[in-house]
């Protein structure tokens, strides 16, 4: 059964290396501070003291939810080309169904410039919750 573990942020990097060197492979979660193991030895690793203080909590997750976490599912994470300029559509959130133009793309997360009232809004939102959309919304028009 695999493992989700939250670890402290910024030591994901460290989990992982000493899950490798104790034989358990493991892989940072596409999402937050997360770190993902598949072996039933990786539960007992956090408590290993090279990594005692960095693990904030451990939850047993189910097998079809591994490619979400990791960001290998072309369901979850768009893979079609999303880049600064492209017109996408907010999945969830706030402004859910809004469409919107893609800022800038850092680490997982997108900035968009979405339409509210005649208004742009920047948002930032995580890649899993933008979709390439070929529809132009109103008052954008094509170039």
């Amino acid at each position: 059964m695999p493992y989700l573990f939250r670890v402290a942020r910024g030591k994901e990097k460290r989990v992982v290396e000493v899950f490798a060197q104790n034989g358990v492979l493991a892989k940072k979660a596409l999402i937050g501070e997360y770190v993902v193991a598949c072996d039933p030895r990786s539960e007992n690793l956090r408590y290993l003291d090279s990594v005692r203080g960095y693990i904030r909590g451990v939850s047993r997750i189910e097998d079809k939810d591994i490619a979400r976490l990791l960001g290998m599912s072309e369901a979850v994470v768009p893979t079609g080309g999303l880049h600064a300029g492209q017109i996408v559509r907010v999945l969830s959130g706030e402004f859910e169904d809004f469409h919107g133009v893609v800022r800038r793309i850092d680490n997982g997360k997108v900035a968009v410039d979405v339409t509210v009232f005649g208004r742009l809004r920047p948002v930032e939102l995580d890649r899993n919750e933008v979709l390439v959309d070929g529809e132009v919304p109103e008052g954008w028009g094509r170039a």
